[in-house]
């Protein structure tokens, strides 16, 4: 099932810098990290929508789950990230949608049914700008 997770305010350089090394190099994966007690219920070929400054921007489709008892390192920022269940997304299936107001939260929400398209406006792919909130705002 989809899931929505939110971007944290101190991630979101990051998210970005994340973005354009994938961007540059043609390709790339974002992980998020999960407690394994917490774990969602996901699996390939399933999306995860992102929240980012009360919005819901897009998502990306996941390609692999795994849990790990090692660290899994980050290629952009170096950081070493803890034992974990994984959701590893594909950058290139990354897709912006027309922003939906939500506030963010810990954790993970699944979609539900009314993500299965009926709420999704679909307005660009991975190497298109950021598209606006209409009425304005970030």
């Amino acid at each position: 099932m989809d899931i929505i997770i939110t971007t944290p305010k101190r991630e979101m350089a990051n998210a970005a810098r994340e973005a354009e090394d994938c961007k540059r190099d043609g390709d790339g994966e974002y992980f998020r990290q999960f407690p394994i007690n917490r774990a969602p219920w996901i699996l390939p070929g399933q999306r995860v929508f992102y929240v980012e400054d009360g919005f819901i921007r897009g998502f990306a489709r996941v390609v692999r789950v795994h849990t790990t008892n090692g660290r899994v390192p980050c290629a952009t920022t170096g950081r070493l990230w803890p034992a974990g269940f994984y959701v590893f997304m594909d950058a290139t299936t990354w897709t912006w949608i027309r922003p939906i107001p939500k506030k963010g939260f810990r954790g993970f929400r699944y979609a539900g049914r009314k993500w299965q398209g009926r709420c999704v406006v679909e307005v660009g792919g991975w190497l298109d700008p950021k598209p606006e909130v209409e009425g304005g705002g970030a």
